[in-house]
């Protein structure tokens, strides 16, 4: 599809599947933070809780009201088209349908694990240990992976091989604990203690070159199955992929430049506040980041797909 033949559904499909990007980065972010990415406070706990029910909670809405949108488009009959109930019955067992079921349900049990972590945290005088949360992140793991499984079996990695379809689906599950552990670790710069916070930046760089070593594998998988690098310049897909590349690369310098000059910084007279302006750059280009990824997976497609 080409930008000049860009609808009013087209353009609601691709703020529906920003909102559901949003919703599994903050929900993975969340839950991966509370492994003592915080200030060690009950309000520390709420805070990342709180932040990934929302983010649960927004995905799960996208994720359903993206079926609408889809049943709205086919059925080409105004905004009232999108609750025919019969044809969205017929999209039943096509993968619209199960994608959606997928990341639904992997949506709503995030949800819920979330909420009974927060009502049993309220029954808690003192913030609680990192082994707190072992069974509740169990079934985040289970949530997360269904979320992941969701998003291979539409698109142009449909109908592709499992080696293909694997590789999207840990691009998605490192892309998610990347990018939505920035704000956790963006609140850290405001509220944790220098030696705290300290600990927290290195144990999240060895967390970081771990995800990138999976988001260069799987994304290198991804690009050479999905397109010939002749079609990087020539194509209106490859030219906003090699965007999306440049914003990678703009994260992997901001993210090298966190750990090499300013945590060892951290002790210095506005260290802290310098190592915040970094994050906060890093989570503006984590943001166009996703706003291409959501152009790419919803307006455009492959020449050869």
């Amino acid at each position: 599809m080409m930008f000049q033949s860009v609808t009013a559904w087209d353009l609601a499909l691709l703020l529906c599947k920003l909102m559901l990007l949003a919703g599994l980065i903050g929900a993975v972010g969340g839950s991966v933070a509370l492994r003592s990415y915080h200030d060690g406070t009950r309000a520390g706990h709420r805070r990342l809780l709180g932040y990934s029910l929302f983010s649960a909670v927004l995905g799960l809405h996208a994720s359903l009201f993206m079926v609408l949108l889809q049943v709205g488009q086919i059925n080409s009959s105004g905004i009232m088209g999108m609750f025919d109930l019969e044809l969205t019955l017929m999209l039943r067992g096509t993968p619209v349908w199960e994608s959606a079921a997928f990341r639904s349900v992997g949506f709503g049990l995030s949800a819920l694990v979330t909420l009974a972590s927060i009502r049993a945290l309220g029954t808690l005088r003192e913030a609680p240990p990192v082994a707190y949360y072992r069974m509740a992140q169990t079934g985040q793991v289970l949530a997360f992976g269904l979320l992941a499984y969701g998003f291979t079996l539409i698109g142009h990695i449909a109908p592709m091989s499992s080696l293909v379809k694997g590789a999207l689906l840990f691009h998605v599950v490192a892309a998610s604990v990347w990018l939505g552990m920035l704000l956790p670790l963006y609140w850290c710069c405001g509220e944790s203690s220098l030696e705290r916070l300290g600990r927290q930046m290195r144990a999240f760089s060895m967390v970081g070159v771990v995800t990138v070593m999976l988001l260069i594998v799987s994304g290198l998988v991804l690009l050479l199955t999905l397109l010939d690098l002749s079609e990087l310049l020539s194509t209106s897909y490859g030219q906003l992929l090699t965007l999306k590349l440049l914003f990678f690369i703009s994260l992997l310098g901001i993210a090298a430049q966190n750990k090499w000059r300013y945590v060892p910084r951290l002790s210095e007279t506005g260290g802290v506040n310098l190592l915040r302006g970094s994050i906060r750059r890093e989570l503006i280009c984590a943001g166009f980041l996703v706003v291409l990824v959501a152009t790419l997976s919803t307006m455009l497609g492959p020449a050869s797909h």
